[in-house]
C-alpha cells in the first residue's frame, strides 16, 4: 500500500505541474518521476509496488497455488489500488481542491484492439520477458529497478494509479478501466512466464 501510496502520488504531482500530464510518456510516467520510482522501488528492496511486478511474480509462480500464489497477489494487487486511493485524496483534499487536472481515462478496452494494435502487446510480452530475466539473475534491487525504468515505455506502469483515479471519481470508465489493469499486467507476466520457459528448456 505503501508504495503504491507513493507512486500515485507523485504522478498526480506530476499532471498538476505539467498542465494535465503533457509530458508522462515513459510507461504512464516522465523520465523524472520514473526516475524516482526507480530510487523508491530500491528503497523497498523489490516490494511489489507496480502491477507488473506482482503480475509477473504471479504468473512465474506455482499456478496450482490457489491461496499461496493466486490470493497472496490479488490481494497484493488490491492493495496497490486502496494506495493509489489514499494518495488521490490526500492530494486532492478529498476532491476540494480547484483547477485539478483531467484524469485521461481509457475510452475503450485495450483488448478490444488487439487485432489491430498487436505490436503493442508483443512489445508488452517482450518486456515481460527481458526484465524478469534481469530481475532473477541479478537479484538486485537497484538493477531491476534501472531495468524496469528502461523497459518502462514498453509497458503500462500506471494501473493500479488509474483504477484508483477510477473509483474516486465515483467509477469513471470503470469497465474499460478494470480490464485495461488487468490485461497490461497480464501480458507482461506472460512474458515473464514465456521467458522461464525459454530458459527451462535452453538449460535441459
Amino acid at each position: 500500500i505503501g508504495g503504491a501510496f507513493m507512486l500515485s502520488w507523485i504522478v498526480l504531482a506530476t499532471t498538476m505541474s505539467v498542465g494535465g500530464g503533457a509530458l508522462i510518456t515513459w510507461g504512464g510516467l516522465t523520465l523524472v518521476t520514473a526516475l524516482v520510482v526507480a530510487v523508491a522501488w530500491m528503497a523497498f528492496e523489490g516490494a511489489h509496488i507496480l502491477p507488473v511486478v506482482t503480475w509477473c511474480h504471479m504468473l512465474t509462480g506455482d499456478l496450482s497455488d490457489g491461496e499461496g500464489n493466486w490470493a497472496a497477489n490479488g490481494m497484493r494487487l488490491v492493495a496497490q489500488v486502496v494506495g493509489a486511493v489514499l494518495a488521490i485524496i490526500l492530494s486532492t483534499e478529498a476532491g476540494s481542491l480547484a483547477n485539478l487536472p483531467d484524469t485521461v481515462f481509457a475510452d475503450s478496452m485495450n483488448i478490444a484492439g488487439i487485432g489491430d494494435d498487436f505490436w503493442t502487446v508483443f512489445g508488452m510480452i517482450a518486456a515481460g520477458a527481458i526484465w524478469w530475466q534481469i530481475h532473477t539473475r541479478c537479484n538486485t534491487a537497484w538493477v531491476s529497478a534501472i531495468a524496469l525504468l528502461g523497459l518502462g515505455g514498453a509497458m503500462t506502469l500506471t494501473g493500479a494509479h488509474y483504477m484508483g483515479a477510477s473509483i474516486a471519481d465515483g467509477g469513471t470508465e470503470i469497465a474499460n478501466v478494470l480490464v485495461n489493469w488487468i490485461t497490461d499486467g497480464a501480458f507482461v507476466g506472460l512474458g515473464a512466464l514465456i521467458s522461464v520457459k525459454i530458459d527451462g528448456f535452453i538449460k535441459e
